[in-house]
């Protein structure tokens, strides 16, 4: 008798060892939009900005990230404050969760668009500037770090804005892509060789027409002719009696040239030397993301989404015959 009370002692500290974690409930005080990623990271014992940004992450790869969050806000009761449930209904929350989503909805609509823009500006050029916002926003961070009564509400959304501005901009940057900032449809005919530039066509952002067609091509003659597009559509018209050389590059995308084809990352189209005495385009062509169409069809017959070749097409074996390949 006189161990008991020794004994109980020590299986209440096992008991409290071994016991359960606190509830799984939607965090009351420590929230962004309904509480999730705080509840969890009480849950968990871990931080919860590293939790919001796990959540970011997840949806950016994949979206399951957004998911996982809207099920547990409708699955996760709300903490009163004191470890305990709120009692609530499903469909009260699944109303909040409603609203929810189309804040959701138009933080995603921004954060496309801020990712846009933040591509669009490394691309042409203005990588600098977007650069110098990334580094302000961790400048941002770090103050938020030593200013306790912030840190909770601008931490999150400062490096979340820091992402979605930091990684389209690295991509870009990375991929090597530039283009000028030019933006439309650009249609070429030319009717004489000299009207051809001697800088070539180029277009930043848009559908680039170069129609060839109605140059007066005689035979042993070669015309020289470059084209360059930042993103977009080249379509580059051509009679089908003239014998396509040169090359055609790009950054990632598809080249489909008089029936030879490339697509994917760094696509690259190099015509062989011809042996006939038919007139010839030697052509230089560049793309950073989009397609180029070397064709004999009336640019108008083709439409936004090309054409889809191979080298078995019509095309691609009239090529060979009018070259003597």
């Amino acid at each position: 008798m006189e161990n008991q009370p020794k004994n109980d002692k020590k299986t209440e500290e096992k008991q409290t060892e071994v016991g359960p974690q606190r509830r799984l409930l939607r965090s009351r005080d420590d929230r962004m939009l309904w509480g999730v990623a705080g509840g969890l990271a009480d849950h968990l014992g871990f931080n919860a900005t590293l939790v919001r940004v796990a959540f970011v992450l997840i949806t950016l790869f994949g979206g399951a990230g957004l998911l996982a969050y809207l099920v547990l806000a409708v699955a996760l009761p709300e903490d009163d404050g004191t470890g305990r449930a709120v009692e609530e209904s499903v469909w009260a929350r699944l109303g909040k969760v409603a609203l929810l989503c189309i804040l959701v909805a138009i933080a995603i609509c921004v954060a496309c668009c801020l990712a846009v823009i933040s591509a669009w500006a490394t691309a042409t050029g203005h990588g600098t500037a977007v650069a110098v916002v990334v580094i302000a926003l961790g400048v941002g961070l770090v103050a938020a770090a030593f200013a306790t009564g912030m840190r909770r509400r601008v931490t999150a959304p400062l490096l979340v804005l820091a992402l979605v501005l930091g990684i389209p901009a690295g991509a870009i940057a990375a991929a090597d892509i530039e283009f000028d900032n030019s933006v439309g449809e650009r249609t070429y005919t030319p009717t004489v060789v000299a009207d051809i530039p001697a800088d070539g066509y180029k277009l930043g952002t848009g559908q680039l027409v170069v129609d060839l067609r109605q140059l007066p091509w005689k035979a042993g003659q070669t015309v020289t002719a470059s084209a360059h597009l930042g993103m977009g559509q080249m379509i580059v018209s051509v009679p089908s009696r003239v014998c396509v050389v040169g090359h055609a590059t790009g950054k990632a995308g598809e080249l489909i040239v008089a029936g030879d084809v490339s697509h994917g990352i760094d696509p690259d189209v190099e015509q062989g030397s011809p042996t006939s005495n038919a007139p010839r385009l030697d052509l230089d062509a560049d793309i950073q993301l989009g397609q180029l169409l070397v064709t004999d069809q009336d640019p108008d017959h083709v439409d936004d989404r090309g054409v889809d070749y191979d080298h078995h097409t019509p095309e691609a074996a009239e090529q060979r015959r009018v070259c003597g390949r």
